[in-house]
């Protein structure tokens, strides 16, 4: 890699460099904020099961949880009003439900840091319709409790983004971004912002213009990518016996067409039991798959597993930051003669 390439700690760097000048929150006085928090998903989907339940989610949170004694939600910027809007008002308002696969950009092949849900509140366009949102605008700044920012173009309105009160038909928890969070779909976990404090309407959404390659990390959509989640590592397997292998894929709305399984020779098609292209699902929703392995031959295996989508693209063998999830998730079983 060259210099001039971005780099994990490069992006690291700049994303904190971002958090720390950000503004504090409108209602930050007297928070505490703890250390970061991140915690995979130990639920395995199925058909009978295809979402996540809310108290296994996953959790990522560069600055820890904050504390704070009220809450508001300011809306300004290039606006014909200004708002401050309380939980009631945020339900009073028109609410629909999304069910959608979110994933932490930080994830990796076979990685836990992705779960799917039903998420249910406001539409943002409702919410900046509210407030007047000027034709001037480029721009969306987005600004949590604990200071955490994102900058997003207007464009996200027009792609189901969603201000958020429940998950599953519960009440948001704390640890997901109660009492309200930013959802963003089809983009990495970092830019639908929890304890969403403030939204800022900007001239401009030349922020990371000065950024060069590095501008395509903050804007950051989520890339093609499956997982092999029923035979681990290290798996041992009788010599001629039948494993059912299952697992998920997902892509960011464009739709799973297919998945396929190699053993080290010619990928075979696997069977999607789950929310294929063009059902009635949504395409920003994990996709299932089946496949029935038998082995011919004793000893190591590496099974390996990748999605196509709707377009026609599939998964790179080798997927640098901060898209590691898109590389090949593969595991090596063990084959006894």
């Amino acid at each position: 890699m060259s210099t001039d390439d971005p780099t994990r700690r490069s992006v690291v760097r700049l994303m904190g460099g971002i958090a720390t000048a950000a503004v504090l929150p409108a209602n930050f006085g007297g928070c505490s904020v703890g250390g970061a928090v991140s915690r995979g998903s130990l639920h395995r989907p199925t058909p009978d099961e295809p979402l996540t339940p809310p108290s296994d989610f996953y959790v990522n949170a560069n600055f820890g949880i904050p504390e704070f004694a009220s809450w508001q939600l300011h809306v300004d910027g290039l606006v014909d009003r200004r708002l401050t809007l309380s939980l009631d008002d945020i339900a009073a308002m028109p609410q629909i439900t999304r069910t959608l696969t979110l994933e932490c950009i930080g994830n990796f092949p076979g990685g836990t840091l992705l779960s799917s849900g039903a998420f249910t509140g406001p539409p943002l366009a409702h919410v900046l319709a509210e407030a007047g949102l000027s034709d001037r605008a480029r721009g969306l700044m987005f600004v949590g409790m604990d200071g955490y920012p994102a900058y997003l173009p207007v464009s996200v309105l027009d792609e189901g983004a969603m201000l958020v009160t429940h998950l599953g038909g519960e009440p948001l928890r704390a640890v997901h971004g109660a009492p309200l969070r930013a959802l963003m779909p089809g983009r990495y976990g970092m830019f639908s912002i929890k304890w969403l404090d403030s939204i800022t309407a900007t001239r401009e959404f030349a922020t990371y213009g000065s950024l060069g390659q590095l501008a395509s990390f903050v804007e950051a959509n989520t890339h093609l990518r499956s997982r092999i989640d029923t035979v681990g590592g290290g798996s041992r397997v009788p010599l001629g016996s039948t494993v059912t292998m299952s697992g998920l894929a997902v892509t960011g709305g464009i739709g799973i067409t297919r998945v396929q399984i190699s053993d080290g020779g010619d990928w075979q098609d696997a069977e999607i039991t789950y929310n294929r292209s063009g059902s009635d699902l949504s395409p920003y929703l994990w996709s299932l798959w089946s496949f029935d392995w038998t082995p011919t031959a004793a000893g190591e295996h590496t099974l390996t597993v990748r999605a196509w989508d709707a377009h026609g693209h599939t998964q790179d063998e080798e997927v640098d930051f901060p898209y590691d999830a898109g590389a090949l998730h593969r595991v090596a079983v063990l084959v006894d003669g």
